[in-house]
């Protein structure tokens, strides 16, 4: 099922918006009204189409979010504004919007924009990279530089813009954030199950509903990430 997370400060539209979807059977799995609120909850959910005004609550606007989903989350948009104005075009075109609707709308043209927006989500070819290999990590600990093989390597914790590297015996703290050393990781043999945790499968002692166990170690599954760890696992 197609899923939409609207970003909208004005509850009688947001409310307009949500009626007029789930008469064409879209589910709608959120909605805030800052991009605080708004990038927490859809890295979380990963919703399928995001419909996202520009003015919002708060610090920042809806093309500061837009600029975020760009290069961090590659979830396509559609901006939703009564803005039309030079200076915010100048802004938008450095944006990648699937869609751009202009209040006030008809109902037509919300499904019509969902519609063709979703579709262009749907047909894009991903861009296929050759799988990362990796035998050894090396990081930085009381001055050495120290071999870990990535065997060894449990999981990964969040810990403010660092993080921590964890091993059957110790942990290290490793200099970057969680999402820079994501994308080192091997897809193979490490996952995000959260957004605070990344964990390696030959690890696993076992999971429920909304955990997974790590050499003993309780870790909270995200709903979005709970479908992807089942993919990976030999379920018989």
């Amino acid at each position: 099922m197609n899923r939409i997370y609207i970003v909208e400060d004005e509850p009688l539209i947001e409310q307009t918006i949500e009626t007029a979807l789930k008469k064409y059977h879209y589910q709608i799995v959120g909605d805030a009204d800052n991009i605080e609120d708004a990038y927490s909850e859809i890295s979380e959910i990963r919703p399928s189409l995001i419909l996202l005004d520009i003015t919002l609550e708060g610090k920042g606007d809806g093309i500061d979010l837009a600029k975020k989903l760009d290069t961090e989350l590659k979830i396509p948009y559609i901006f939703i504004t009564s803005l039309s104005d030079p200076m915010t075009i100048q802004r938008i075109k450095e944006c990648n919007p699937v869609g751009y609707i202009v209040k006030p709308f008809t109902e037509e043209n919300l499904l019509a924009n969902v519609t063709l927006g979703l579709f262009k989500k749907n047909t894009e070819q991903p861009k296929i990279e050759p799988e990362k290999t990796i035998d050894d990590f090396f990081v930085k600990h009381q001055g050495k530089m120290i071999k870990i093989p990535a065997i060894e390597v449990s999981h990964f914790e969040a810990y403010d813009n660092y993080c921590f590297l964890y091993t059957n015996e110790n942990k290290y703290l490793i200099t970057h954030t969680l999402k820079s050393v994501e994308e080192k990781l091997p897809q193979s043999l490490f996952l995000r199950v959260h957004r605070s945790h990344i964990i390696s499968i030959k690890h696993i002692d076992y999971l429920d509903e909304s955990n997974v166990y790590v050499n003993g170690n309780k870790i909270s599954v995200g709903k979005s990430h709970r479908e992807e760890l089942l993919k990976m696992i030999n379920l018989l």
